[in-house]
């Protein structure tokens, strides 16, 4: 079956956003991020696993009924799973397009693991890390300047 046949086993939207290129395995955390958000319990989705990709070789892909995916799920996808395409649909044609790229600076989205961090102790003190690297992988909490492994760290629960 060609690429394209394979592609339309997930019916086309007539307005939304489709998730594409995301690495084969890693459309579940995405799912996991998009289930977390509270204006999302309602949205229509399709989900895609494994499909032939000329560029990654395999890779996910998500559909979502709605007009536009807020700027902090789009941060957390990022974090997560750089390089990503959002494509917004309208009359079943992207209208845009964006690649995701690692945010070089994290606001309130991890909590910092070290239990002396201000960010722990006053509850309005939002989190704040940079990025020590391109992909994101390390970053520092700019309160107690501790380095943490992305991995490490867990989203801040609402």
């Amino acid at each position: 079956m060609k690429n394209t046949e394979q592609m339309q086993m997930i019916p086309k939207i007539e307005l939304g956003i489709v998730i594409d290129h995301i690495p084969a395995g890693q459309g579940i955390k995405i799912m996991e991020i998009i289930s977390k958000a509270e204006d999302m319990k309602d949205v229509a989705l399709s989900l895609g696993l494994n499909y032939e990709s000329q560029k990654l070789g395999r890779k996910d892909l998500i559909k979502l009924q709605m007009e536009y995916l807020s700027p902090e799920i789009i941060q957390q996808i990022s974090i997560v799973v750089p390089g990503v395409t959002i494509k917004a649909i309208k009359n079943f044609k992207v209208h845009s397009k964006v690649v995701v790229q690692s945010p070089k600076e994290i606001r309130n989205l991890l909590e910092c693991k070290n239990p002396n961090c201000i960010t722990n102790s006053e509850k309005h003190v939002e989190t704040h890390f940079t990025a020590l690297e391109e992909n994101c992988k390390r970053v520092r909490c700019e309160y107690c300047e501790r380095v943490f492994d992305l991995k490490e760290l867990h989203a801040l629960v609402d």
